[in-house]
């Protein structure tokens, strides 16, 4: 059904901003209806925005007076209704358990039980023995969570899934303690969220050198075709280390102490001897050009040639955990170099600042109100670009790139810390229409997480999905992406005949470079999430 109405498939919660587009060329009125017909709202919509994104000329109305719990549509003289959209409380309550349940179906080396897994039931997979690359050694990484679509399992990715979700839990308790394991209560001790995370920790120390270092990833050589996990039987490599993945690891690892701690006081200091060891490793490695991937291996590389935003990430977070003079040193040192930003598996630094922020240990007040300066200018570009947008999204046409989903939702980050910074409403209101964007504010009108809203991406590139023929609940799509770079999408069109930025998605399994899934785009979903509904 081609549409023009566009809204959060989700739904909102009743006091949330609410903002619908419309793709027309003119101001229109238009209603928002119960389930049962009942016109409960009517609103006009004059706010023109050009989009060339889209490609195309919206208008955009507000119906935030609309807080009565309900199920509802909204309609518009001649370009028909939208998707329906709950207001509620608990809006989000399923969504979130289909994006936080998917982390325990991508579990590797484990026997997924079919009353828990369902179509995605397989026996423990990648149980064989890891070999390092070009070397005699072996070693033990059966365990964490398949990185994506396929079936490699990549430290530093993981390491920014593990901290985006310990900060959704931090910021939003309740709703992460309402996560149920599919499987029902693995762990006496600890509440399933947090059991859930400390399944990729363990397999993250799993792949910890004696001397602190961290190897970048475990795979096998090449990525399988579209088969179960534990039909893949291939020899599983151990890549080299990293700069990039031991600093990943020394930060997490000392972040989720904190956590862990009054759980199991035991494993607690485990991470904490993990981390400190990890962090001295750091001080030792230089490795210019970042990670490649060895000849033979083609798997994902996750290569970063600036390994200076992991330091300066890790040296914040043992500061804030531990208290260390050397660490607070280290970091305010990068820090008067640059104040690095971002939330991305490549860009570390907004994690940093995050820490030395609000650590209770003394800092340096000046330095503080530079990176907070810094962190709040980031998010007015944000704004400005949002607030240009016909559906409030804080990517411009350059930037429908690669996991552009993942860049939205991490752009809501950005907005949200500078709402926490002020105590503006306009940030907050901004960081939740990056959410509404990924559930159905777009200008495809999709939801871009499996399973949620009423119009979803049905045709991931995800390996289970595409074997058994049925999309997995609970994962955020890669999303739109200009580059033409997949032979799926290059079927459909060339760069010179591709739509405009924010349309250029094909829900097909082909798609990777559209309509991939990973862990890390589903962290910063988690998080942003959280974060806007706490």
């Amino acid at each position: 059904m081609y549409k023009n109405i566009f809204i959060n498939q989700c739904g909102y919660l009743p006091l949330m901003q609410k903002q619908v587009t419309f793709r027309t060329d003119k101001p229109v009125s238009f209603n928002v209806h119960t389930s049962s017909g009942s016109c409960v709202y009517t609103g006009r919509a004059d706010r023109r925005v050009e989009n060339p994104s889209a490609g195309e000329t919206n208008y955009v109305g507000d119906f935030s007076a609309v807080t009565e719990i309900g199920l509802y549509y909204i309609t518009a003289e001649g370009l028909g209704e939208s998707d329906s959209f709950s207001v509620s409380g608990d809006a989000y309550a399923d969504t979130f358990q289909k994006a936080m349940a998917f982390f325990y179906l991508q579990r590797c080396g484990y026997d997924l039980p079919e009353k828990a897994a369902g179509l995605y039931a397989h026996k423990a997979c990648h149980t064989q023995i890891g070999h390092l690359y070009q070397s005699e050694e072996t070693r033990n990484v059966a365990g964490g969570w398949h990185d994506a679509g396929d079936y490699g399992r990549y430290v530093g990715p993981g390491a920014m899934a593990v901290a985006q979700l310990l900060y959704a839990a931090e910021r939003n308790g309740a709703l992460c303690s309402s996560y149920r394991c599919p499987e029902g209560k693995t762990s006496v001790s600890l509440p399933d969220y947090l059991e859930e995370l400390k399944y990729e920790l363990d397999w993250m120390m799993k792949m910890q050198r004696e001397d602190g270092a961290l190897y970048h990833k475990a795979s096998c050589r090449n990525f399988c075709a579209f088969i179960m996990p534990d039909e893949e039987t291939e020899e599983m490599i151990l890549s080299p280390v990293s700069v990039t993945a031991t600093g990943d690891f020394a930060a997490v690892c000392a972040m989720a102490v904190r956590f862990y701690e009054k759980y199991d006081p035991a494993y607690a200091h485990r991470l904490e001897a993990a981390s400190r060891k990890a962090y001295e490793a750091t001080k030792k490695m230089e490795l210019p050009g970042g990670f490649r991937n060895p000849p033979e291996i083609t798997t994902g590389e996750y290569g970063d040639s600036c390994d200076q935003d992991e330091r300066y990430w890790a040296a914040a977070e043992l500061y804030h955990a531990f208290g260390d003079q050397q660490y607070r040193a280290d970091f305010e040192a990068l820090a008067q170099e640059k104040i690095y930003q971002g939330y991305g598996w490549a860009d570390m630094g907004s994690y940093g600042n995050l820490a030395y922020l609000n650590t209770d240990r003394p800092v340096d007040e000046a330095l503080k109100t530079e990176i907070r300066q810094a962190m709040i200018s980031l998010a007015d570009g944000l704004l400005k670009t949002a607030e240009a947008d016909g559906y409030g999204t804080a990517l411009t046409s350059e930037q429908y790139i690669w996991g552009s989903s993942m860049n939205a939702a991490n752009n809501g980050l950005h907005l949200y810390d500078a709402w926490t910074l002020t105590g503006e409403q306009r940030y907050l209101d901004a960081a939740a229409a990056q959410l509404h964007y990924l559930l159905g504010r777009n200008c495809l009108g999709l939801c871009f997480v499996t399973g949620c809203g009423s119009d979803a991406i049905r045709h991931p590139h995800h390996r289970p999905s595409g074997f058994r023929g049925k999309a997995m609940p609970g994962m955020l799509s890669g999303g739109p992406c200009s580059w033409i770079a997949d032979e799926t999408i290059k079927s459909m069109f060339t760069k010179e005949t591709a739509p405009a930025p924010a349309k250029c998605l094909v829900d097909m399994t082909g798609s990777y470079s559209t309509n991939e899934v990973t862990i890390y785009w589903n962290s910063a979903f988690l998080q942003l999430l959280a974060s806007v509904t706490a």
